[in-house]
């Protein structure tokens, strides 16, 4: 993995071929037969993290899953929904890109954050110019359709390429700088 700035905000994901992220119902079941790869080290990307702020719909998504995989950090919901039953360490609001991470900081997040799914949120941290890296696993697989790894319709943003390589699995892993 390409060395970024400790106070990153980075956008990590696993997208299909076609670009999509998730099936148009949130799911990334397709990810499920996928086999991992040992030469993509997600386990120091984790470790490289101090906090996390995710969109509503992907809260919703990793909520179904049985264990909060995120308590040790500090970890924020962007919604204007209400949400009850918080995990640890997490919080729901509703602000722009700038008070979500000032309350990140706020909560002990003092190094790398990570926008966890959500092409709409991304977009919004872009639009702010809060977006420092993209990180993306390109997967060997046509969804046909699903939800778009930057959220639809948007200006040209141009990236700055840090480094691009296949893994054995088939996925290429990619990094990109965002331009300022």
């Amino acid at each position: 993995m390409a060395t970024t700035g400790i106070d990153d905000v980075i956008y990590m994901f696993a997208m299909s071929l076609d670009g999509f992220i998730a099936r148009e119902d949130g799911t990334f079941d397709w990810l499920d037969n996928f086999p991992p790869d040992d030469d993509y080290d997600f386990s120091g990307f984790m470790a490289s993290l101090s906090g996390i702020v995710m969109g509503r719909a992907t809260y919703d998504v990793v909520r179904r899953e049985p264990e909060w995989a995120y308590a040790k950090y500090p970890c924020l919901v962007a919604t204007s929904r209400p949400l009850d039953n918080l995990p640890e360490n997490a919080e729901a609001m509703a602000g722009t890109p700038a008070e979500m991470l000032a309350n990140l900081r706020a909560r002990g997040a003092k190094g790398r954050i990570w926008l966890l799914g959500g092409g709409d949120l991304t977009r919004q941290f872009m639009d702010a110019g809060l977006l420092d890296t993209i990180e993306i696993g390109t997967i060997p697989i046509i969804l046909g359709s699903g939800l778009q790894a930057f959220g639809g319709k948007q200006a040209d943003r141009w990236l700055d390429l840090a480094f691009a390589k296949p893994l054995a699995n088939g996925a290429v892993h990619a990094q990109y700088r965002v331009r300022r």
